[in-house]
């Protein structure tokens, strides 16, 4: 299933929008240039240039299809599907505005992205996990609007002392359950301790626990090398790259 589908089908309804500056869908195009949906408009924009790294594309990819409460609500149920929140919650816990906020819930209500239960005074709302898209949208939260985006805003800093850092574990697998941390690889010029103090903030906005290992370059080729039952685990398995990507593992030695 197609972002296209998913961000016409399911989010067209909502009000947080961009303008319209694209050619309708079927309009002749001038170059060959590649081509992006654009959520809720139902137009293709043309990107010119050649494509950008997977590391630029994934800081840039939730932006790129949601509008900024949409991006806030997506992190918030798709990342933490487990949990029921009501309006004053999640205008706090998403920081957006009320009145966008109300009218976004009714849009996902209304799209059967998310389900609506009353508890005395209160009314919660929570993602439905018997959509047709719930685990297409919950990858994409984790991947951009969510646990990806979150982390990488705090390592940010550490940009250039950063070779490589990726999401590994149940994560990465989408096989994580209520109150399951976040494991961290971090290879680089950097101390746990500043990892650690830079994702405090991290933790507290996703709301999970994050593990982070740290190597520095030397010591993660040296594991490699020697057959680390658990780095030789990690390179294996599903990951999700926060700096670096597949090349940047292979380039150390995995």
């Amino acid at each position: 299933m197609s972002i296209g589908f998913l961000t016409s089908r399911y989010f067209g309804a909502g009000t947080d929008r961009r303008k319209n500056s694209g050619p309708a869908v079927g309009a002749p195009m001038k170059s060959p240039a590649s081509l992006a949906y654009a959520p809720g408009m139902g137009t293709i924009v043309p990107i010119m240039g050649a494509p950008e790294s997977s590391h630029k594309a994934s800081q840039s990819v939730g932006s790129a299809l949601f509008g900024k409460t949409q991006r806030a609500l997506l992190a918030l149920f798709f990342v933490r599907p487990e949990e029921s929140f009501y309006l004053r919650q999640i205008v706090r816990l998403a920081g957006v505005g009320q009145g966008a906020a109300q009218r976004e819930l009714s849009a996902w209500v209304d799209s059967g992205l998310l389900v609506r239960n009353r508890r005395g005074q209160q009314v919660y709302y929570q993602a439905n996990r018997d959509s047709p898209v719930f685990g297409e949208l919950k990858a994409l939260a984790v991947k951009t609007a969510g646990i990806a985006d979150v982390l990488r805003e705090a390592i940010t800093k550490f940009r250039d002392q950063i070779t490589l850092a990726f999401v590994h574990g149940s994560v990465a697998e989408q096989t994580e359950k209520a109150g399951s941390d976040v494991d961290m690889v971090v290879v680089g010029d950097v101390t746990f301790g500043d990892i650690a103090a830079a994702l405090q903030p991290a933790q507290d906005s996703i709301g999970r626990e994050v593990n982070p290992s740290v190597y520095s370059e030397k010591e993660f080729r040296k594991k490699l090398r020697a057959s680390h039952p658990f780095l030789k685990n990690v390179v294996g398995k599903p990951k999700i790259f926060l700096i670096g990507d597949e090349r940047e593992l292979k380039r150390l030695g995995a």
